[in-house]
């Protein structure tokens, strides 16, 4: 098992399994998933047939079967009844965690390069970016990948797409948390989304997890 995927079945926690394929090496769709793919582009379908291969080979780490994981009308990933999962990918690498039942759960890798300041008030606050304890470059890239987990992880239940400012994140350590600002479906206003972050093989990544039940929960870093 890589570093990489030890690393994200810890962040995730107990029940959690992992995967990650290498983009180029996850072979062809299932035909259920070929579909949403007919018009890609060749890099495109390379990732995306490598984030499906490495949902399925997470699925086998969890006992599951391997099964297919169409695309739905939303543009999110249709999970076989009773599991819950994310993936992510960048040009190179595709991962994919998954739990049986709840709470959702969703990951994130980015490339842990500096974003250039001119979008560093698009992804985060400056309270935001000084709570991370990295250079602001550095800082908004993390705070980016944090939000685009807790944004995967908050929609199934809520069907929402979010803008970075529909959330505030704050560190502790190598946890986070993710707190909502405005309503989002069934989630209030407040409602926290916890995981943690780790720097693995040139890349930042993050799995965050929703809550047991929509709505504010207590506990974990502190927002202002």
């Amino acid at each position: 098992m890589s570093d990489l995927v030890a690393v994200i079945e810890r962040l995730g926690g107990a029940g959690v399994a992992a995967a990650m394929v290498p983009v180029g090496a996850g072979g062809a769709c299932w035909p259920e998933e070929a579909a949403a793919m007919t018009r890609a582009r060749p890099a495109r379908r390379a990732g995306f047939a490598a984030g499906r291969a490495a949902a399925r080979a997470a699925m086998r780490r969890l006992g599951h079967a391997p099964m297919a994981v169409p695309m739905g009308a939303d543009r999110a990933p249709v999970w076989p009844e009773g599991l819950c999962g994310s993936i992510s990918h960048d040009d190179a690498l595709a991962v994919a965690a998954l739990c049986r039942g709840g709470p959702e759960i969703g990951i994130d890798i980015e490339p842990a390069l500096p974003i250039e300041p001119g979008l560093w008030p698009e992804i985060a606050d400056a309270e935001e970016l000084a709570a991370t304890g990295l250079a602001p470059g550095l800082a908004a890239r993390l705070v980016f990948c944090v939000k685009e987990a807790a944004f995967k992880a908050q929609f199934p239940a809520s069907r929402r797409m979010l803008g970075f400012d529909a959330m505030r994140i704050a560190r502790d350590g190598d946890r986070v948390v993710a707190r909502l600002r405005h309503r989002a479906g069934p989630h209030a206003p407040g409602t926290a989304f916890h995981g943690g972050w780790a720097r693995c093989a040139g890349r930042f990544v993050v799995v965050m997890r929703a809550p047991v039940g929509p709505g504010p929960v207590s506990g974990g870093a502190t927002l202002s």
